[in-house]
């Protein structure tokens, strides 16, 4: 009997984070950086052969990190660096004195950081897409970019600069397309390395943090206490391949 599969779109993504807030998970998550410095440090930042889904399906959706459980004809792909909008960040908190106040950090991550980076698509020993990280825009999330500080004052308000910003256009037409698809085989190998540029690596090594948010221990109805919390910060690297995957109809399942 001769069966039938039928396409279905389909997305699969894979995410770094880089956070203090890595080193206090009990389970380390292969390929993730507990700071900028163990990021500039590393020459191949790898997605879709490192994590699965167990991450968290925020970060992932794989069922395996190893192979593709179904045939997959990618249509696009993107790179999107996913900077906090709250960009105030404070230095160690612990043991060591902080280390001052940095604002600039997002609009660096997210609009220069990829500038000065590449990707290379793989599937099995197949070199499928080599470029620069800024042509492969991820077609979702805020787009151009934007500034400010919120207000200072005795009822809750902080002081902390605001940045939100972001590449090409919030509209999944705009990735980097495969003119006519690429055919990917179940149980096939997909990997994208992504690399900095010396330059980059230097910068990255250079860097303190990430840092921490400052907010308001405020409760609502009651007096400002003037208390102060403070939050881990998160940077992200997020590859995204959309497609088209092929599953079997429902009375028609086959090996």
């Amino acid at each position: 009997m001769q069966f039938m599969n039928v396409n279905e779109s389909w997305f699969l993504y894979d995410t770094v984070m880089i956070s203090p807030f890595v080193s206090s998970l009990p389970h380390a998550v292969p390929g993730w950086y507990a700071s900028f410095a163990a990021l500039g440090a590393d020459d191949d930042i790898t997605f879709f052969n490192s994590r699965n889904k167990s991450i968290g399906l925020a970060y992932n959706n794989q069922e395996s990190r190893d192979q593709i459980p179904f045939a997959l004809v990618a249509e696009s792909i993107s790179v999107s660096f996913i900077a906090p909008a709250c960009s105030s960040h404070l230095g160690d908190l612990g043991q060591n004195p902080i280390r001052g106040r940095l604002d600039t950090i997002s609009a660096f991550f997210a609009h220069e950081l990829p500038q000065h980076s590449s990707m290379i698509f793989r599937v099995n020993q197949d070199e499928r897409l080599k470029t620069n990280c800024g042509m492969c825009p991820p077609g979702y999330g805020e787009i151009g970019f934007a500034m400010g500080q919120g207000d200072i004052g005795l009822t809750g308000g902080g002081g902390n600069s605001v940045t939100a910003g972001g590449w090409g256009r919030s509209h999944l037409k705009y990735r980097w397309e495969f003119a006519t698809g690429i055919g990917i085989p179940r149980r096939a190998t997909m990997a994208v390395h992504l690399r900095f540029v010396e330059w980059a690596r230097t910068v990255l090594q250079a860097l303190w943090g990430p840092g921490n948010m400052e907010l308001w221990n405020y409760v609502d109805g009651t007096p400002p206490s003037n208390e102060l919390a403070y939050l881990y910060t998160a940077f992200l690297i997020q590859v995204l391949v959309q497609g088209k995957r092929e599953v079997q109809q429902r009375g028609e399942y086959h090996a």
